[in-house]
C-alpha cells in the first residue's frame, strides 16, 4: 500500500504503521477449520457417496481503478530557501496541515529531466497515508500549509530529495524531482486548552486520560481517573497527534480511518479503521532519545 519516498519504508517514501489483515485462517470457534474464506461452502448433491463437483471460492474483488492525474494552471506558485518551488494547482478549503502533521494523500513522482514516472498512488488508485517527519525534506518543506482537498505540484532540488545516493535504478544521484499532490486528509489537531508544562516530542511516552469517540459522539472507550501510560507507537492517533502538547494540556485530534490503527497485539478490543475524534489530556511524558 505504502511506496513513496523515505527513510522509513512506504516504498519509496514512508513505512506505514501496522495494519491488521485478515489472513486466510479459520477465526477462534469457527466452523471451517482448514481456513480459507470461513463463509464458503460447498453444497453436496446426489446421493451420499457420490462425487461432489467443485465449487470455485468467491473471485477476488478487483483492484481499485486507476485515478486520473490533475492538472491545470498555477494559481500560486512561491519558490523557498534551497530552490523548493511550490505550486498550487487547487487551493484546498479544509483543514491546513502543520509542520510535522500526517496525511492521508495521493501522489504522483517523476523525474525532472524526462517525466519518468518512478511512483504513483494515482495510478493504484489507492492513498498513502504517512507522518511527514518521516519523507525527505522536499515533502517536510513542501507540504505544509496545503488545505484538505488542495493539489499541489512539488519541483525538488536532489538536495532536499535522494542527493548523490540516489534511490534504486529509477532515481539515480542527483535527480531532480516532480511530485503532484492531493492532499485528502490529515490527523487534525486543536488545543481546547495549551499546557504550560514540558513538550511533547516525536518520539515519548505520554501519560493521558482520554475519550475516544465515534462521528456520531458516541463514546467507544474513555480513560479517566487513572491515566494510561502509551508506550511508543502503540497507536497511531496518538503517535501522531500528541507531539507539540504541554503537559497540562488538553488536545482534540481528529483521526482518519487510515490513522486509526493499534498495534498488534493490543489492537484487541479497539475499533479500528473507522474515522474517530480524542479528546486527550497530557498529564505527563518522557521524552526519548531520537531513533530509539
Amino acid at each position: 500500500m505504502f511506496r513513496l519516498l523515505t527513510t522509513i519504508a512506504l516504498g519509496w517514501l514512508v513505512a506505514a504503521a501496522p495494519a491488521h489483515q485478515p489472513t486466510g485462517n479459520a477465526p477462534p470457534g469457527s466452523s471451517n477449520p482448514a481456513g480459507g474464506n470461513p463463509g464458503h461452502v460447498t453444497p453436496r448433491t446426489g446421493r451420499p457417496g457420490d462425487p461432489q463437483p467443485e465449487v470455485a471460492p468467491p473471485a477476488p474483488p478487483p483492484p481499485p481503478a486507476a485515478v486520473p492525474v490533475p492538472d491545470g494552471p498555477v494559481v500560486r506558485r512561491v519558490e523557498l530557501e534551497g530552490g523548493l518551488i511550490l505550486e498550487d494547482l487547487v487551493i484546498g478549503e479544509g483543514y491546513e496541515v502543520k509542520s510535522g502533521g500526517a496525511v492521508v494523500a495521493h501522489y504522483h513522482g517523476t523525474r525532472k529531466a524526462d517525466g519518468f514516472v518512478f511512483d504513483s498512488s494515482f495510478d493504484r488508485g489507492q492513498t498513502a497515508a504517512f507522518p511527514l517527519s518521516g519523507v525527505i525534506a522536499g515533502w517536510q518543506k513542501g507540504v505544509p500549509g496545503m488545505k484538505i482537498g488542495g493539489v499541489r505540484r512539488l519541483i525538488i532540488p536532489a538536495a532536499m530529495g535522494y542527493g548523490a545516493r540516489g534511490a534504486g535504478a529509477n532515481i539515480p544521484p542527483n535527480t531532480d524531482l516532480v511530485f503532484v499532490i492531493k492532499l485528502v486528509d490529515a490527523i487534525k489537531i486543536e488545543d481546547v486548552e495549551v499546557g504550560t508544562g514540558e513538550e511533547a516530542t516525536a518520539n515519548c511516552v505520554p501519560v493521558t486520560t482520554y475519550t475516544i469517540k465515534d462521528t456520531e459522539g458516541k463514546v467507544l472507550e474513555a480513560v479517566e481517573g487513572t491515566p494510561y501510560v502509551w508506550l511508543p507507537g502503540e497507536y497511531q492517533g496518538i503517535q501522531f497527534g500528541v507531539p507539540g502538547m504541554k503537559v497540562g494540556g488538553t488536545r482534540r485530534i481528529v483521526v482518519p480511518a487510515q490513522f486509526n490503527v493499534w498495534a498488534q497485539p493490543l489492537a484487541e478490543g479497539h475499533v479500528q479503521n473507522v474515522p474517530v475524534t480524542l479528546e486527550v489530556k497530557l498529564v505527563a511524558v518522557r521524552n526519548l532519545p531520537q531513533g530509539r
